[in-house]
């Protein structure tokens, strides 16, 4: 009897430990925006966010990575008395075709909690750009020796 006694007291009491927290866990988050889904390279992203359940002035972590996994971008800014924070920064005009994957960090009520967000950065590839640039080319020259003028080239041979 002592024994269920003790069981049923250890399980109250950790029911009494676990449960507040995961309920303040509830209130605590961070969310980030981007006016736009889609960015080209050398364009601005403006994020904004917000960290609830934290302190005016709490600090929040944002990494920024490419679309290989490579981190571009890691700064620390501070929220505002309503906990929302800003950032700007440019794409990197060598970017390629991919998601820019932006993650905002901060801890609060010594939780950490983080949230996660992608922005597309399609890159316009021109895979026939060579054969274009060929074919003008070949027309050109074609054109001059063709014609009247001819680049120059008659008078070279005495024409």
């Amino acid at each position: 009897m002592q024994s269920i006694l003790l069981g049923a007291l250890f399980t109250v009491s950790l029911l009494v430990l676990v449960i507040p927290s995961s309920w303040a866990q509830e209130d605590q988050s961070i969310t980030i925006n981007t006016p736009k889904s889609n960015y080209g390279p050398g364009d601005t992203v403006n994020i904004t966010g917000t960290v609830n359940g934290g302190t005016p002035g709490q600090l929040v972590a944002i990494q920024i990575k490419d679309p290989k996994g490579n981190l571009i971008l890691i700064r620390t800014v501070q929220s505002d008395q309503n906990g929302n924070f800003a950032l700007s920064f440019k794409v990197p005009t060598t970017a390629s075709s991919g998601n820019l994957n932006i993650t905002a960090s901060s801890r609060v009520n010594g939780f950490v909690v983080t949230q996660s967000t992608a922005i597309a950065t399609p890159v316009p590839e021109f895979p026939t750009s060579g054969l274009v640039l060929v074919a003008g080319i070949s027309s050109l020259v074609l054109y001059g020796l063709l014609s009247n003028r001819g680049f120059g080239l008659r008078q070279g041979f005495g024409a």
